[in-house]
């Protein structure tokens, strides 16, 4: 896949996305060559019940706080377009006007119509997670975690990736559309962690090696042990020791009636993702 369209959404409310965010993601277009459409919410934040059941007071903190959304997302607009016309990058920005439940709805339509998206996430914010998950598994497309609250500074080149392989067909997805991103890494690494779970064929990554190798990657295979560990805990110990730029995984769920249950592994990266993380369903 080409990366040629990608979608930057930028949160106004209740924190905005930092400006720094915005600087990386202008920095990753350009480093793609790709258009970058900023997408940004200004929400009319309103009382559940309606505002003429509150007192004026009450009444008039709602209108605050539509107030405070409206002027992050004029920022927002405005960091955006000066970033990006400093790099002389090709972009568009965008503002939907909606209620705050409407925000997941909007992005995902938003982004079935991009290569990519690139999203500015806070972990700690459970409304973020639950738009990512819903991004990750309605989008149909890529989506890549920019975690602002890293322990670590983000780097703006991929001299380390890291491939999360089991053989699964997320997996396979993910490392077909992060293709572009890999080819511009200087080094990738295939982990499979064993003795976690049955792994029909555990020693597939050294064919996968060989196919990315084909593609003009430098690639190495590693089996890892979870030792006990849960699948993201070793691979988060894995990224740390080796300095990773980015981390690339296929995201899959437990319940078929039920595909936000999420699978361990893809749970436990949206706790904590420490780089840039590439998710594929």
């Amino acid at each position: 896949m080409t990366i040629r369209d990608i979608l930057f959404p930028m949160i106004s409310y209740p924190i905005p996305t930092r400006s720094d965010s915005v600087e990386k993601a202008v920095g990753l277009a350009a480093s793609l060559a790709a258009h970058l459409s900023g997408l940004t919410f200004e929400l009319d934040i309103r009382s559940p019940v309606g505002l003429y059941a509150h007192p004026v007071n009450v009444s008039g903190i709602f209108a605050a706080e539509r107030a405070k959304s409206a002027a992050h997302v004029r920022d927002l607009i405005a960091a955006f377009d000066d970033v990006a016309g400093r790099r002389g990058i090709m972009h568009e920005h965008a503002i939907e006007h909606c209620l705050p439940t409407e925000v997941t709805q909007l992005l995902v339509a938003h982004a079935r119509l991009c290569d990519l998206s690139v999203f500015p996430f806070k972990a700690t914010d459970h409304g973020q997670r639950s738009i990512v998950e819903q991004l990750i598994f309605e989008s149909g497309r890529p989506v890549l975690l920019l975690p602002e609250d890293a322990t670590r500074e983000l780097s703006s080149l991929y001299n380390t990736a890291v491939v999360a392989w089991d053989h699964s067909r997320p997996a396979a997805r993910a490392v077909a559309d992060a293709l572009p991103m890999l080819q511009a890494a200087k080094h990738v690494h295939v982990v499979t962690v064993v003795d976690e779970k049955h792994l029909a064929r555990p020693d597939s990554g050294a064919e996968l090696a060989k196919h990315l190798a084909r593609h003009g990657l430098e690639v190495i295979f590693e089996k890892v042990s979870a030792k006990g560990r849960p699948i993201g805990d070793a691979l988060e110990s894995y990224i740390a020791e080796h300095h990773a730029d980015l981390l690339v995984m296929g995201a899959y769920g437990h319940s078929r009636m039920r595909e936000f249950i999420l699978g361990g592994a893809t749970k436990s990266v949206l706790a904590r993702p420490s780089t840039w993380t590439l998710i594929s369903h």
